[in-house]
C-alpha cells in the first residue's frame, strides 16, 4: 500500500502543529530524511533549517533527522533505510529541479509506493501535486522551466498553497486552464491523503477545486472525502 502524504499550507509552528503531531506519529521512532533544498543555501544555511525542523518535531519524540543538501544520487539506494521524508518551503522550481536533476524524483516515487511518509510543506506541498505552476503567482523561476509537471500523488490533483479566500478566481482559472482539479490549502490548513482520500489535518479547511468547475467543496479540520477528477 502506499504511503500517506502530509501537506502544509506553509503556515508558522503553531499552525502546523496538529499535522506535525500526526507526521510524528507515522514516523514512529523511525529516522526522516529533510530536504530543505527549495531554499538556495547560498541564502540560508541548512543547519539553520535542521535546527528549525529539529525544533518543530522534536517535541514529538522525532530525534533522528538526516539533512540531504541536494547533492549526488546516494541518498536515492538508502532511502528505504528511512521512515520518513520531509519536504521544506522555498522556491518550488528550485525545488523541481534539484530533485529532477539528482535522480530523487523517481527515488521519492519508489519510496511512496513502498509505504513511506512524505511531509510537504508550501513548495514541498505543490511538489507533490500534479503541476507546479500551482505557485506561479508566487515565485520565480530562475529555470525558464517548461516541464512543470509534479509528483502527482493527490489524486491527480494540484496543490495550492498559502491559500486565502480572495484567491479563490486564480485557483478557478488555473482548473479551468488545466482541467485538472485542486486542493487549496490556508497557511493554518492542512491534508493527510492515503489511497486518494483526503482528511484535513489543521485550523482551518481545506478548499477542493473541481475540475468540472462547481462550487469548491470546503473540507474542514476532521472530516475526510474521496479524491476525484
Amino acid at each position: 500500500m502506499a504511503g500517506s502524504i502530509f501537506l502544509s499550507g506553509g503556515g508558522g509552528v503553531a499552525d502546523t502543529a496538529l499535522l506535525d503531531f500526526a507526521f510524528a506519529a507515522a514516523l514512529g521512532s523511525g529516522r526522516l530524511s529533510y530536504w530543505p533544498v527549495a531554499v538556495d543555501p547560498a541564502e540560508t544555511a541548512y543547519t539553520d533549517c535542521l535546527d528549525w525542523l529539529s525544533g518543530v518535531l522534536g517535541p514529538f519524540g522525532v530525534a533522528e533527522i538526516d539533512v540531504w543538501d541536494g547533492t549526488g544520487s546516494g541518498l536515492g539506494r538508502r532511502l528505504p533505510g528511512y521512515s520518513g521524508v520531509h519536504i521544506g518551503g522555498g522556491n518550488t522550481f528550485r525545488l523541481l529541479d534539484v530533485v529532477r536533476r539528482t535522480g530523487m524524483e523517481s527515488a521519492l516515487q519508489a519510496f511512496i509506493d513502498d509505504g513511506g511518509a512524505v511531509y510537504g510543506t508550501s513548495a514541498g506541498a505543490a511538489l507533490l501535486g500534479a503541476d507546479i505552476s500551482t505557485i506561479a503567482h508566487l515565485d520565480p523561476d530562475p529555470y525558464d522551466t517548461t516541464d512543470t509537471r509534479g509528483l502527482d500523488r493527490i489524486a491527480g490533483h494540484g496543490v495550492f498553497v498559502h491559500h486565502w479566500p480572495e484567491d479563490a478566481p486564480l485557483v478557478r482559472d488555473w482548473v479551468r486552464q488545466n482541467q485538472k482539479p485542486a486542493v487549496a490549502l490556508h497557511d493554518r490548513a492542512g491534508a493527510v491523503v492515503t489511497d486518494g482520500r483526503l482528511t484535513a489535518v489543521g485550523y482551518e479547511p481545506v478548499w477542493i477545486f473541481r475540475a468540472d468547475g462547481t462550487e469548491a467543496l470546503s473540507v474542514k479540520p476532521g472530516e475526510s472525502i474521496e479524491l476525484r477528477c
